[in-house]
């Protein structure tokens, strides 16, 4: 019977222990759409316009983030981030993309940041010891 009741609180501990698990590196999927309630007149993201993100893997995260950055001739002019709720207006309103106009080559990366020690989501508080990065993802946006 002592067995059998160890047997079963090994059971639940490691199921504990398995549903606070963080997601490893490279295991959740972003890409990019123009949302429609925008009144976008086109799919393909562009500057001054809306761009959001569809993302998977940050079921466990409480702050999973999204970072854009849009770059013109290999220089990076716009960098934004936000939740992967937020509605990115690519260029923002102070950039070097709003100095510049025209069309960029853009990147969207998903993660999440690591605390000091490695073992948790990253609360706010205290020192980070890192990104952890889930997707990316590369998307044209026109002039």
């Amino acid at each position: 019977m002592k067995t059998l009741i160890a047997f079963g609180l090994a059971l639940v501990f490691a199921g504990v222990a398995l549903a606070g698990a963080l997601p490893s590196a490279n295991s959740g999927t972003i890409s990019a759409y123009v949302p429609s309630s925008f009144g976008a007149s086109s799919a393909q993201p562009s500057y001054q316009g809306p761009v959001a993100f569809h993302t998977t893997g940050t079921g466990k995260l409480k702050n999973p983030r999204v970072w854009v950055a849009c770059y013109q001739n290999g220089a990076l002019v716009y960098g934004e981030g936000g939740s992967p709720s937020t509605i990115f207006k690519l260029g923002g309103d102070s950039s070097q993309w709003v100095a510049n106009g025209g069309g960029a080559t853009c990147t969207a990366d998903l993660y999440y940041i690591l605390n000091a020690n490695g073992t948790a989501e990253w609360n706010g508080k205290g020192a980070q010891l890192g990104n952890v990065y889930l997707a990316q993802t590369s998307f044209a946006a026109a002039g």
